[in-house]
């Protein structure tokens, strides 16, 4: 009988592991990544603003956060240009959250669209997001000079995203002018 016993615990215990590790797991249907508003500006000079914020949120299936994800169990799969990721939160809150930076190379250019996705332990997200990419070097010669300020000069007062430094969405204006100033004469 203590044999029996033992295998009903020993049953017992099993399956309440594995209901314990089961609430730990990501859903990669409920799970998301995205990024925060706007692109990313790239400079030769590597000096910024070279970075966004990718969210990362970590749902069971029953759409519950799960908290405690230690950064170092994130990996991110990137197409569409070179680009850094770095853990700025330590661990999932209670949300299920976590941030990281995502900076870019100086040579990332408009039109180029970075696709971020993630993969939680070995559960790959069924999510991804597009960072939206441009420079203040357009001919991506390595310098921000006369070239480029004649490029950016002929989209100033018109809706033209690859000069759209504050992710405005709307017309290249004087707050552009002041991002691309501040850049100008940069070099590699």
């Amino acid at each position: 009988m203590s044999r029996i016993l033992a295998g009903v615990l020993a049953g017992c215990l099993v399956l309440a592991m594995a209901g314990v590790a089961g609430a730990g797991i990501p859903d990669p249907d409920n799970s998301s990544v995205a990024l925060s508003t706007g692109g990313l500006s790239t400079c030769p000079q590597a000096d910024g603003p070279a970075y966004q914020y990718v969210t990362v949120t970590a749902l069971r299936s029953d759409s519950n956060p799960i908290e405690g994800i230690p950064s170092s169990s994130f990996f991110f799969s990137v197409t569409g240009g070179d680009v850094t990721i770095d853990a700025v939160d330590s661990a999932t809150d209670v949300n299920g959250q976590i941030r990281f930076e995502v900076v870019g190379d100086e040579a990332i250019a408009y039109p180029n669209t970075v696709t971020i996705s993630c993969q939680i332990y070995t559960v790959v997200l069924n999510d991804s997001d597009d960072l939206t990419c441009n420079t203040y070097d357009y001919d991506l010669d390595g310098d921000v000079d006369p070239i480029d300020f004649g490029t950016f000069a002929g989209d100033f007062g018109t809706v033209a995203p690859r000069s759209d430094f504050d992710w405005s969405g709307g017309n290249i204006d004087p707050i552009d002018f002041g991002s691309f100033a501040s850049h100008f004469g940069h070099t590699n």
